[in-house]
């Protein structure tokens, strides 16, 4: 993928909007709190679940604590330190990670591997249930490969870049490293996979 299309850059408009919710947030507006969850809710879901192997259930009370911890400790956003996104994905999984040590067991193949990791966030229904469902298939054997052949952090962020499409920089704050390290970490588990997935092709 060229430079470009990795950029954190966030549009003119975004950063209004952002500013415009986090005013009405800070002043405890209803209008405010729907925006927030209309905004963010559907991706806290999808990345909540994607982590707790597709438990839609327990995604939803992820994301429900997560949009609740966003309003109660708005005051703690400092914009001048992470973008709002990230910091509200940060505190997602932290909800996550606390849930996954409660179940007292180890991520293995993350629910996204029901997407390829080739695709967009959301796969659309073809129509065709059995090519839907090998596709899901081959998907999830592609994950289980790569997780043998990639670091838990080299995962991390090739799943939260190519699946859940956060930036650069977004990524570093959720997980609290550097932008030119995610960068380097993002340039190596792409080279593994391409590596491990076009040597089981042939």
């Amino acid at each position: 993928m060229a430079e470009a299309d990795v950029t954190s850059v966030e549009l003119p408009d975004e950063r209004e909007a952002t500013d415009r919710l986090l005013r009405g947030l800070h002043s405890a507006e209803p209008a405010a709190h729907a925006e927030l969850c209309a905004r963010f809710g559907r991706r806290l879901h999808r990345f909540a679940a994607r982590r707790l192997r597709g438990d839609a259930e327990l995604a939803e009370d992820i994301m429900v604590a997560t949009l609740a911890d966003g309003v109660r400790n708005i005051a703690r956003f400092d914009p001048r330190r992470a973008v709002f996104s990230a910091w509200l994905f940060g505190i997602a999984r932290r909800h996550v990670t606390a849930e996954l040590r409660r179940q007292s067991r180890r991520k293995s193949v993350p629910a996204s591997a029901q997407v390829s990791m080739h695709s967009l966030p959301e796969q659309h229904a073809t129509g065709d249930v059995a090519e839907d469902v090998t596709g899901r298939i081959e998907a999830k054997r592609q994950v289980a490969m790569l997780r043998e052949h990639l670091s838990e952090i080299e995962m991390e962020v090739l799943v939260l870049h190519c699946v859940d499409q956060l930036s650069l920089r977004e990524i570093a704050q959720v997980v609290r490293r550097s932008e030119r390290g995610i960068k380097s970490l993002l340039h190596r588990a792409r080279q593994k996979a391409r590596e491990r997935l076009g040597a089981d092709e042939h």
